[in-house]
């Protein structure tokens, strides 16, 4: 995460000026309850710190990771268990990957069988019809599977298609997990903000990754100045903050009307269309 608050332009109608753009400034009328002076940084959009993720991936030392895909640099006293990338050679009844599972009612990684064709996009009904350091999330129109990112990032990791992905929230579709969430490479469905027929019915165009890369995602039940660490945004927000303490925010046009009447529309370097910017 870098360090240091980000600075937007602050830009109504008629006014321009800089403003130290924190947290706890998001919502829809005034500030947002109990969000507190949390800095908002550039490389906090979307879902894509190193430490945001950890708590739903249950990794903790002496556990194996589920990004590990046997190619996977792993951390000091992390227990390997994931095959190797198929080669053509090994038998798929062997392979091992290392995915979310319950035990004594807590989330905790654990080896389990794994199936090397279940990459990007590829059906499947459970966690192990996926390859190591992938598992079975719900879709669209049915369950996919899509690779993990505990540690946050899906800078280097491909769609299915080849075009780019970020780390979002999705749902496991193992019954014995009761929809626990967890972060996945998504693909990025290019969209443009505030547009209603951009993005699908059930689904809302938000800042995505810290380079400002927008694209459609499920429309979620929190409202501008919640959490959205494990929920995702209500339509026309977007979520942003510090690790553990992302809220949602109020999209807006810098030369439009969308904020209250106590609000300026505020843009910045989060975004690469400087047109848009959140309600503050």
């Amino acid at each position: 995460m870098l360090s240091g608050g980000l600075v937007l332009g602050a830009c109504g109608r008629s006014a321009e000026r800089a403003s130290s753009f924190t947290a706890g400034e998001a919502g829809d009328e005034d500030s947002a309850p109990g969000a507190g002076n949390t800095t908002f940084n550039p490389s906090d959009a979307g879902s894509t710190d190193k430490e945001a993720h950890r708590g739903l991936c249950g990794v903790v030392t002496g556990t194996c990771s589920p990004d590990d895909d046997g190619t996977y640099t792993r951390a000091a006293g992390a227990v390997a268990c994931a095959t190797p990338p198929h080669d053509g050679t090994d038998d798929d009844d062997d392979a091992l990957g290392c995915r979310i599972a319950k035990e004594n009612g807590a989330v905790v990684p654990k080896c389990d069988a794994a199936d090397p064709r279940g990459v990007d996009g590829v059906s499947c009904s459970r966690g192990s019809d996926c390859a190591p350091g992938f598992d079975c999330v719900e879709g669209e129109k049915s369950a996919v599977c899509r690779r993990y990112c505990c540690a946050g990032s899906c800078a280097s990791q491909s769609s299915q298609n080849g075009g780019p992905t970020f780390c979002d929230i999705g749902k496991l579709v193992d019954p014995s997990l009761a929809q626990h969430i967890a972060p996945v490479c998504m693909p990025i469905k290019t969209c443009k903000l505030l547009r209603e027929d951009e993005c699908g019915d059930k689904e809302t165009c938000a800042v995505v990754n810290d380079k400002g890369d927008t694209g459609c995602v499920p429309t979620g039940n929190a409202k501008a100045g919640a959490l959205c660490n494990e929920d995702h945004c209500d339509r026309g927000l977007t979520c942003l903050g510090s690790p553990g303490d992302r809220r949602c925010y109020k999209l807006c046009r810098v030369e439009g009307m969308d904020c209250g009447p106590t609000q300026t529309c505020t843009t910045g370097s989060v975004f690469q269309d400087t047109t848009f910017g959140v309600c503050k």
